[in-house]
């Protein structure tokens, strides 16, 4: 699990005046744990949805957890169907921190990353 501290600093920095905004960095995370090949909905339509619960955990409830969760069931219900059947939403719940992980700390910025080496659990 990440740290609220860093996800908001990770959003502020994207959503502040001249960023790109946060739903360019949402994409790339959901493309890097595969979610390109589930194919509708695409990683930037489903980006746009999740930046709403991003700010929502940022500006509102601040609990990475709670986001995780809410994370985890909007990729139970647009992913494929397994079976005639979906998992429950906790099995999501690993791909929703990776989610997380890779937003904040993207991997070719891990080694430019002002702070260092980040501690995901602290």
């Amino acid at each position: 699990m990440i740290r609220f501290s860093l996800l908001r600093e990770r959003y502020l920095m994207d959503t502040s005046a001249g960023g790109t905004g946060a739903v360019p960095g949402i994409t790339r995370a959901l493309e890097r744990i595969g979610w390109r090949s589930v194919g509708e909905p695409s990683a930037d339509e489903l980006a746009s949805h999740l930046v709403l619960m991003f700010d929502r955990c940022v500006r509102v409830h601040r609990d990475v957890q709670e986001l995780t969760y809410a994370i985890a069931a909007i990729m139970r219900d647009a992913g494929p169907l397994l079976d005639g059947g979906l998992p429950p939403i906790e099995a999501y719940i690993p791909a929703a921190e990776e989610v997380l992980r890779l937003y904040v700390d993207p991997p070719s910025s891990s080694a430019q990353h002002p702070m260092g080496s980040l501690d995901w659990h602290g």
